[in-house]
């Protein structure tokens, strides 16, 4: 319990003083001289002190209703988990290959619809953002609520918008999925609170160490060790591309992360990585990194699909993945200050209401 105001409690002080005097008048007009009759006629002790009674409670409880007195309530509330997910694209060459007998749909056709099925599935409150990589990665849309400015986002990786974003890409021909999932953890970093944020140093040297050979543990920042920095946040990355650990010594002179590494970090983090690979191969050190022994957590999931491709599939694996990827109900206990001024006064109020009636009804006035 707390006051919110200590010092009207000093006027507690002078409720006896205002009782002595205000029976002192009533003294002189009223009982002076009971001591002289007898017993039997003397008042009840309803009327002689029933009235000041209520009167002396009703200056406490004003006093009070003054001070506020205050108490903690705890309130139990019930919430989806807000979700942070990337979709990672490929866009290099080999997407626009036709993966019908008609030759009218490729398989980035397939796999954007597959990507804006994605979003109309998730809840409104989940955040949503979208990175485009062929031999590099380019954020094309930062993570948002707006289900219609991600779809708008996703027809600039569309072979019929014919964007300047989708004439450069798709001029690379390799697929470098190690830097794209980088970039999505970089922008999770960036939408942490101010004080939770990695430095630009620590960035930096956290993705060099990403580079060279499969390291068993990857050291995390400072700043992230002292929060659930991974809770909800999830990365799907859809390629057709092989996934392999580079760590050759041309791989790091040209930046590549290995992408071992990165599956490190991100278990690490706490972040679900979700690999959709069409018709690519995934090598076994990558496939073992990500995979978990039975009965731990999934870290995330790796779904290998032909390489005829076709919507209903593509929406079979999106639908599978938000399954996984459902937002539980959580429960938050909040602690609010309740003020008892409110019942104070209009207890103090009622206890006016019959010290009046005591002095002013025939029965137990005492004059």
């Amino acid at each position: 319990m707390s006051i919110q105001y200590p010092w009207a409690l000093l006027l507690l002080a002078i409720i006896p003083a205002v009782l002595i005097v205000s029976r002192k008048h009533v003294g002189r007009t009223g009982f002076s001289l009971v001591s002289a009759i007898g017993r039997d006629l003397r008042p009840g002790p309803i009327k002689a002190y029933g009235a000041d009674v209520l009167a002396g409670t009703a200056m406490v409880l004003m006093v009070l209703a003054v001070a506020n007195v205050q108490y903690a309530s705890y309130w139990q509330k019930t919430y989806p988990e807000t979700k942070w997910i990337m979709l990672v694209q490929d866009l290099s060459g080999s997407m626009g290959r036709t993966i019908d007998e008609a030759g009218s749909v490729t398989l980035g056709d397939v796999a954007l619809e597959g990507a804006s099925a994605f979003i109309d599935m998730r809840q409104k409150d989940d955040l949503i953002g979208i990175i485009a990589f062929s031999n590099v990665a380019q954020l094309i849309a930062p993570p948002s609520f707006d289900k219609e400015i991600l779809r708008k986002k996703l027809e600039l990786l569309s072979r019929e918008k014919d964007s300047t974003v989708f004439r450069e890409l798709t001029v690379g021909g390799e697929t470098n999925a190690s830097y794209a999932a980088w970039l999505a953890v970089c922008v999770f970093f960036m939408f942490l609170p101010e004080e939770s944020q990695p430095s630009y140093e620590q960035i930096n040297e956290l993705r060099y160490s990403l580079m060279g050979e499969s390291a068993s543990t990857i050291a995390v920042p400072p700043a992230l060790k002292d929060i659930n920095f991974g809770q909800g946040m999830a990365i799907v990355l859809f390629t057709d591309g092989r996934i392999e650990a580079n760590k050759l010594t041309e791989d790091i002179e040209q930046g590549l992360l290995n992408f071992v590494n990165v599956i490190g970090l991100v278990k690490r983090l706490g972040i679900k990585l979700y690999l959709v690979v069409v018709g690519g191969d995934v090598t076994g050190e990558v496939r073992q990194a990500l995979e978990v022994p039975a009965g731990e957590s999934s870290s995330g999931h790796i779904f290998h699909m032909p390489r005829t491709l076709d919507r209903t599939q593509i929406t079979a694996v999106y639908d599978q993945i938000n399954k996984m990827e459902k937002n539980r109900l959580l429960v938050k206990l909040e602690k609010r200050k309740k003020d008892t001024r409110r019942p104070l006064a209009l207890a103090a109020v009622g206890m006016l209401a019959a010290s009046c009636l005591l002095r002013i009804l025939p029965a137990t006035r005492k004059i």
